[in-house]
């Protein structure tokens, strides 16, 4: 019995000495080997396997531990790509596939009956491998490209730029991980031991891309809002280094910075009849832009030119303005926003709208202290006014969110969005932007510090135009953002459907919430484009020009009251109609994990131009009026000077 005593005794001494080395061991080992520096895991949805990230310089490995095999495609938000990343996919493992026997397969080769049909580990990476939209006939075979590097190539819509795993089966609801066997054909075992279960493991090794080169006048996408449309656009030379200048159009040959001496871009143009006939330029068009920044009152344009409302935004880092641009009262340089009031305002018919229609009516200081440096998001054509030295201006504006009220209480948004709209006086044309998903306009508003969640507060109000739109829907993350959405179709021809209104939103503040973000936008990259060829670039002195509007508001002052009586008595007196229709509700606010966009989103909205018929029809009143007055020798007027009204050669 002593013995026995003795020798228990001795056991448990050696165990803890066991013990305590392996502990020693092992604490030296995770001092002495570490080959990356960062762990993290993600979770995924229940049925979508264990995420796992680990990090090394440049090169991040992710693994998928029991990948979704109960659905055709799943995708990993978080397993994301940029162009010209380098991408090697790696797979193993088996799968429960249900039925009858023996039924486990191996996830990337499988055996047995209709294995060359189903049961395979499918895989896309925009942009390297398969090609979006996501589905298995888009996918690639794990088993095909298993172990070899792709590179991701130019990202058309980097937001939907990740990881998509596939599998292939015609019976998905008894797939899983569960009752293991060996398989068919004993394909899942391995000596005495079960195969693991399916495994996928993806290395990204970033790599620098090619940096684009631009002509001064490219329009640069670097960044997308939440409609697919160009966030914050820059000009080409705002590229070149933190310092250079914004683009002048006396870099351009001939002062036509729309030419392909200095943009590579596609551009649309669009003038007015008088216009060309007393020889001025008209408005040329890039693309469809959204900007955000504070904005700053300009003018309202006099109903005998084009009754525009004129408002000054200063966007970010100066994106998008020119050397030609004005300037905010606050000395920066700003984009010009134009909305025609016959359009828009003068329909609107929700109290802040009225307000603010009755401020502008009664002074250019009262409509200031409306909207001065209040935080906005705007959405429309952005481009170049040639009868105003070639500025930059975002015109029509199809879209307008103004923060007119920063208590957490009452947030409020003041807001309009229509699909159509015109360019003011040297102009013929409607201008539509087409091809918004599900014809939903979406605003994404900035998530407010130290905020637990919102409400959308019973004082919210929107009426619309023809009773079609509907809104507002809202939905939030916490510490992402409010995405609030209106739908509404676009026309074919003439003028839409338009609303207007208040945004209310109440707040939840308070507890332990950690800061917001941050969440910048995602890089939209782009192919490389030309460089600037030394010859194209030709210095020419920029020329003055009068304002085309203010040399017709001229031309009629200089007229008796007999004269201007005849001229008035050609033109139709303008006839506007009040908004009554309560926008259609789209249910209560939402609260998400996320606010990153689901598959199925991937064409840019497009900008459609179709004359317009009203327009055209107020441009020839006017010309009768004046012919009426002068004879056929209008002063200014020169009927045989024909302006470029499209992109020069």
């Amino acid at each position: 019995m002593k013995e026995l005593v003795h020798h228990v005794r001795f056991t448990r001494i050696r165990i803890r000495y066991a013990l305590a080395a392996a502990i020693v061991l092992s604490l030296a080992l995770a001092a002495s080997y570490q080959p990356y520096p960062t762990h993290a895991s993600y979770p995924q949805g229940n049925d979508d396997g264990r995420v796992s990230r680990t990090v090394n310089g440049n090169t991040e490995t992710w693994r998928i531990d029991e990948p979704n095999v109960r659905k055709k495609m799943t995708e990993y938000p978080q397993i994301s790509f940029r162009t010209n990343d380098q991408v090697t996919i790696t797979a193993g493992g088996c799968v429960q596939t249900g039925g009858h026997g023996q039924t486990w397969k191996r996830y990337v080769d499988p055996l047995g009956p209709n294995s060359d049909t189903f049961y395979h580990g499918m895989v896309l990476v925009p942009g390297a491998i398969g090609k979006l939209p996501a589905s298995l006939d888009n996918a690639a075979r794990i088993l095909i490209v298993k172990g070899h590097p792709f590179t991701v190539g130019v990202l058309t819509e980097p937001r939907t730029a990740h990881l998509w795993l596939g599998y292939e089966d015609d019976n998905y609801s008894d797939n899983g991980y569960w009752g293991q066997d060996e398989g068919t054909q004993g394909q899942c075992k391995i000596g005495n031991s079960f195969v693991e279960h399916a495994f996928v493991v993806v290395t990204i090794v970033h790599r620098a891309a090619p940096a684009p080169q631009y002509l001064p006048y490219d329009l640069v996408p670097d960044q997308l809002d939440d409609n697919l449309i160009l966030l914050n656009p820059k000009w080409g030379s705002q590229t070149y280094s933190p310092n250079f200048p914004p683009p002048d159009p006396s870099m351009c040959g001939g002062f036509a910075p729309f030419s392909s001496h200095c943009t590579s871009e596609p551009t649309t143009a669009d003038n007015g009849t008088i216009c060309n006939a007393t020889g001025y330029d008209g408005h040329h068009n890039w693309a469809a832009g959204t900007y955000a920044g504070p904005i700053f009152w300009e003018s309202h344009s006099s109903s005998i030119e084009d009754d525009d409302y004129n408002i000054r935004l200063v966007p970010p880092n100066g994106a998008g303005v020119t050397a030609a641009a004005g300037r905010a009262p606050t000395g920066e340089l700003s984009l010009l926003l134009e909305f025609d009031s016959d359009e828009t305002i003068d329909h609107f018919n929700t109290p802040w709208w009225n307000d603010f229609h009755t401020a502008v009516d009664t002074s250019d200081a009262a409509a200031r202290q409306m909207i001065n440096q209040r935080e906005a998001i705007v959405t429309g054509l952005v481009g170049l006014d040639c009868a105003h030295s070639c500025s930059p201006e975002v015109h029509p504006v199809w879209a307008m969110a103004i923060k007119v009220n920063d208590d957490p209480a009452d947030e409020q948004w003041a807001i309009f969005v229509r699909r159509f709209g015109d360019e003011g006086f040297c102009s013929d044309e409607q201008h539509y932007l087409d091809e918004l998903a599900g014809d939903k306009f979406t605003f994404r508003l900035k998530w407010r510090p130290g905020a637990t969640s919102l409400t959308v507060a019973d004082s919210t109000v929107f009426r619309s135009k023809l009773g079609q739109a509907v809104g507002p829907e809202v939905v939030w993350a916490v510490n992402q953002g409010v995405l609030v959405s209106f739908t509404m179709p676009v026309p074919q021809f003439g003028e839409g459907e338009l609303m207007d209104g208040v945004l209310h939103l109440a707040w939840t503040m308070g507890g332990n919430i950690r800061p917001p973000g941050p969440f910048p936008p995602r890089p939209f990259p782009v192919g490389p484009r030309l460089g600037i060829s030394s010859g194209a670039v030709i210095n020419f002195p920029q020329q003055g020009r009068e304002q085309s509007e203010v040399a017709f508001e001229q031309l009629l002052g200089r007229m008796t009251p007999a004269q201007r009586q005849l001229y008035d008595s050609k033109i139709s007196p303008k006839t506007v109609t009040r908004d009554t229709a309560p926008v259609r509700p789209a249910g209560p606010p939402r609260q998400v994990s996320s606010l990153l966009p689901g598959p199925g989103r991937f064409a840019k909205p497009k900008v459609r131009d179709v004359p317009d018929a009203e327009k055209k029809a107020l441009e020839q009143q006017r010309i009768d009026g004046l012919h009426a007055v002068f004879g056929n020798n209008i002063p200014g007027f020169r009927p045989d000077r024909v302006v470029p009204t499209r992109r020069l050669p």
